[in-house]
């Protein structure tokens, strides 16, 4: 099974990965990502202060500054540390199995209630919340990297053509996760993520005619490599 590969990895984690464990530099680090988890529950993003997370912590402010800089430096680690474990999802041997458990790993996070602020507060992509997506932008495109292996296994098990694109088809089972869950309040119940897959698995299995089918040149994701 495809692993996901070392140098995103390292890149999502930045300087997490050469934090020892132990000793009074853990320690800082622990309360101040456990107070800025706290804080952005309880106030959101829009509104959260260094200073606030600072006092939570009971470390100064001016070491959470120079370590951190902002708040989206604070939330930057938060997710890191406590959402950037970039693990495949588990290969059940079929594609409509990997695909349910990849639905069900993203409702797991969006239960977590500070990922599900930052996911609420997000919006359309603007000035407002510029630094909010600087943040996202960095998260997102190592997790697709990782999500994209279960691709990977349905073309290697025949399942799915050569050209597939896995970038393409993680967009598509997204946007309509993120539509029913965040504008319509709804809840992803198995039902309804057993619904997605069998849907999503019909769409990525099925060919246009040669005559229709897309010039290769308007794909804005790239296609697995053979």
């Amino acid at each position: 099974m495809a692993g996901a590969p070392a140098d995103d990895v390292q890149h999502l984690r930045g300087d997490a990965a050469t934090v020892r464990p132990g000793g009074r530099t853990a320690r800082v680090r622990e309360a101040v990502i456990d107070a800025t988890i706290a804080e952005l529950t309880e106030v959101g993003y829009a509104a959260l202060r260094v200073d606030a997370v600072a006092e939570r912590a009971g470390v100064n402010k001016t070491t959470v500054y120079r370590r951190w800089g902002n708040k989206a430096g604070l939330v930057s680690t938060a997710l890191i540390e406590r959402r950037g474990r970039l693990v495949p999802p588990a290969d059940t041997g079929t594609l409509r199995g990997d695909l349910i458990e990849l639905l069900k790993e993203i409702r797991l996070g969006l239960d977590v209630p500070w990922v599900a602020v930052l996911h609420r507060e997000a919006g359309p992509r603007g000035a407002a919340n510029a630094d909010l997506y600087e943040l996202l932008d960095r998260f997102w495109p190592a997790r697709f990297k990782v999500s994209g292996v279960i691709f990977e296994r349905a073309v290697e098990r025949g399942e799915l053509p050569a050209d597939t694109d896995p970038g393409f088809l993680l967009e598509m089972i997204s946007g309509p996760l993120y539509f029913h869950w965040l504008m319509l309040g709804h809840p992803l119940d198995d039902d309804f993520l057993e619904r997605m897959a069998d849907f999503m698995l019909h769409g990525a299995r099925a060919r246009p005619p040669e005559s229709e089918a897309p010039s290769p040149r308007t794909s804005r994701s790239r296609p697995l490599s053979t």
